[in-house]
Formats: C-alpha cells, structure tokens, sequence
C-alpha cells in the first residue's frame, strides 16, 4: 500500500505541475491523551473466558495517546469531472503515540530512536456530474440517516467509516433523491466469483427544506460467497431496510432511525444455517431552549441474541455511534489484550436513555450528560446465551443481571481559532451488577466504577 501511495502522491504532483490541474487539500490533525481509572471495572483477580466479563487482570488502569491526520484532496479535472479521496495514518484512522518509535540496537546513543508510520488510501474516487445525475465510480463512503448503521466518519475524532468499492448514481427528481448502488465489499484468493462479498444497494429520501424534514429508507442486499473471508462464517445473504425521519421546527427536532437486517447466514455458531432476525430503535431530540442552552434526549432499544441457534438477533451499530465518554466508547479488552481494537466498540443488546445540556457562550461550549442502560439479553443459569464481546455461544453456569449502570459526563469544547478546537472531558460510570458476571455458580466479580478523563487538540485545515 505505501509503495502504491508513493506514486498516486507523485502522480498528484506530476499532474498539478505539468497540466495546471487545480489540487485543493483539506484536512484535520488531531492529538488526544486519556486516563480510565478501573478500567477493569473490577479489581478481582480473574481468568478471562467466553461467557465472563473478566478482563485480563495485566493493570487496573489505562493511559492511552493518539494521533489522527486525515488529508482529503480534491482534484477538480474539468466541470465534468472531480477526483476526490482521503489519506489517513495507521489502520483506524491513527495511530498511538510511539507506537512507530524504533531504536538501533547496534548505535550508541539512546536519544537516536526512529519512527516510521505509513499513509492508508481509504478512499480515492471520480465525481462525474451530468444532467441526469451525479455519478461515483471508485472506493467512497456512505452515510445514512443518524448514522446509527451506515456512518460515513465525517466527524475529527470518527475512526471507522463505511466503505465501499463501485458505483453509484445520485437522481435528484424534486425534493426526492434517489442512489442506485453496486459495490464489491471484499475478495480473496482465486478471482473467479467464489471468494468474493457484494452489496447492491438503493436509497430514496424526501428532503423538505421549506418544512425542515427528511424521510428516507435505504434498501441494501449484501451476498457473501461461501468461499469468502470476510466474516469468516461462510456464504451470507443478507438484506438491509434501514428507515429514517427527521423533523425539524423553530426550537424543537428529532430523528428516528430503524434499521432492520434480515436474511440468512451459514456456520452460524458452528451449528448450521441459521437467519438474521435482528433492528434497533434510535432516536435523537434537542431542544433549543435559548441563544446559550440546549437540552436534548437520545434513546433507543438495540436487539441483542438470545442465545438460541435457529436465528441471530443482535444488532451491532456503527462504532462512530457512541453515546456517553465511558460505558460505550471503548472495547475494554483492548487495554489489556492487543488482540481486541480499543476503539472498535459497537452498541449492540441495550436498552438506554441519554439526556443532556448544552451551554454555548463566546468561544466555549459545555456539554452535560447523564445516561442509564440496561441489557436486553442475559445469561440465564442451565440455559446457552451469547457473549456480544467475543461473539461465542456459551452455556451459563449461573444468571446474569441485566443492569450495565449509570453514566454522567461533563466535557467542554474551546475553540481557541477559526481551525483549532481544544477539548477536555470527565466522565464516571457508575458500574451496573451486569458486569459482575463470571458465569461461576460460586463466585461473582465485585466491581468497580469506572472514571475516565481527557484532553484533546485538533486543528482544521
């Protein structure tokens, strides 16, 4: 990939110098530091097992650096024609601070250390306007509704999107918009169809701006052959209604999304063919109580598996769709295992509500939140239930409680320029009984509440 990115680099400037081709970069470079105290959310001594909400007892606390640098050029070739896409570092959009750092053993001074980090070519793509319609053809992302399913990662700190490889057609007929689309998802090994993953889509939405409301439905089916890696499951077919309102009035608006997955999936939990049965419920208000304050609720209810082998019903949102700074925004077990993503942590089997408060005044922003959750799927003692986290089927040894606790952040925004924004924040969670389970029948983990707290600077170019 870097040798590839080396020549689509030069390739940019052979083009800008000898065709005058017009090359507008865009961008965000942004640092972040962050301290969870009982990351753990326990302080007892523990193996970590399928089933278990034991974490690898290595350090009960976590520190954690990072870096983003997203660069967004845009090449305009003529009035017809836009080529446009993103260079980021490391595999999630960043990468840790000094997590690159190398030192040569065979110098001598311990101050020579070097560093070395690559450039990933998420997206590269043509933008084709005609009088019909605006034509994509390349690697791009999408982004639907709330983005609570198909999240575009447009946000500084968003460290996934959703990708996709192909083309597709944007119709503008009114207040109607319509997107046909057809993209290669994944492939391997022998190109000849067998070892390949598809998705056809189409998505229609009414956007009023007069009436300030949206109503769309995206409409996707997505084909994996048996034969593809992808999931590591087997062949897959599946299909995707995700629906999506939003209204809007002078001081008052809020958004509903509904996405819906059904289908079917081979190898499901080792056992078979089984289908995919599983929607959530999103929703997002805000009310704009004057010039300073903003008051809002965010809830929803998101599917989890019950456990039996005959369907699958959990629904994993988004890893961009994080609500809170503590009880969703990290898979925990990264901090302790290198196996596990830190940041890729979905929302998936919870039923919870969010409310908070804005305050705006000059160049600071303060956001206030308090958030309760609770599980939709539990282990019950004798029966098989599902581990979300490590995505196993296991057999409980004993019952599990349904309460993942209460949350409450206080965090604040400073814009210090036009293209510089620094931010902090605290944020406690108050440990529900949930994560006490062990699946022991003797032995249950006395937890902890968890504290996280972090400041971070981006800057926008």
């Amino acid at each position: 990939m870097a040798f590839k990115l080396r020549y689509f680099l030069l390739s940019i400037l052979f083009i800008q110098s000898s065709m005058a081709v017009p090359v507008d970069w865009k961008g965000t470079l942004a640092f972040d530091t962050l301290i969870i105290k009982d990351v753990r959310r326990t302080g007892d001594a523990c193996t970590p097992a399928n089933g278990s909400q034991c974490i690898n007892p290595e350090e009960d606390n976590a520190r954690l650096q990072t870096m983003i640098l997203k660069l967004n050029p845009n090449i305009v070739v003529n009035d017809s024609v836009t080529v446009k896409g993103e260079l980021t570092t490391g595999g999630t959009r960043g990468v840790k601070l000094g997590d690159s750092t190398n030192y040569d053993n065979t110098g001598g001074s311990y101050y020579a250390q070097t560093s070395s980090s690559t450039l990933n070519l998420n997206q590269l793509y043509a933008e084709l306007y005609a009088d019909t319609a605006l034509y994509r053809i390349g690697r791009f992302s999408k982004h639907f509704g709330l983005g609570a399913l198909i999240n575009s990662g447009d946000n500084i700190w968003d460290r996934f999107y959703s990708g996709y490889e192909g083309i597709e057609a944007q119709l503008k007929l009114g207040n109607f918009h319509l997107t046909p689309m057809w993209a290669k998802l994944h492939t391997s090994d022998n190109p000849n169809g067998k070892y390949d993953s598809y998705e056809t889509s189409i998505s229609a939405i009414y956007d009023n701006p007069n009436k300030n409301m949206k109503f769309g439905v995206y409409y996707s089916i997505r084909e994996v052959e048996s034969n593809d890696t992808l999931y590591n499951k087997g062949s897959q077919n599946s299909n995707l209604i995700d629906i999506y309102f939003y209204k809007g009035w002078e001081k008052f608006s809020f958004g509903l999304e509904i996405p819906v997955l059904t289908g079917e999936v081979n190898n499901l939990y080792n056992t078979g063919e089984a289908d995919f049965d599983s929607n959530a419920y999103i929703l997002e208000t805000a009310y704009q109580l004057n010039s300073k304050w903003k008051l809002g609720l965010n809830a929803g209810m998101i599917k989890g598996d019950d456990g039996t082998s005959d369907s699958f019903e959990a629904m994993y949102l988004h890893p961009n769709y994080k609500l809170g700074q503590v009880m969703f925004k990290y898979n925990y077990h990264g901090f302790m295992d290198d196996t596990y993503d830190v940041f890729n942590s979905s929302m998936v089997n919870t039923t919870y509500a969010q409310f908070y408060a804005h305050y705006s005044v000059d160049e600071w922003t303060w956001r206030l939140s308090a958030m309760w959750a609770t599980a939709s799927e539990v282990a019950k003692k004798g029966e098989q239930f599902y581990d979300h986290d490590k995505k196993a089927l296991v057999t409980a040894n004993a019952d599990q409680a349904d309460d993942l606790g209460y949350e409450a952040n206080i965090a604040f925004d400073y814009q210090w320029n036009p293209n510089v924004i620094f931010s902090g924040h605290l944020g406690y969670h108050f440990v529900g009984d949930y994560y006490s389970f062990a699946n022991d029948a003797n032995n249950e983990l006395e937890t902890t509440n968890v504290m996280s707290t972090g400041m971070n600077l981006s800057v926008s170019f």
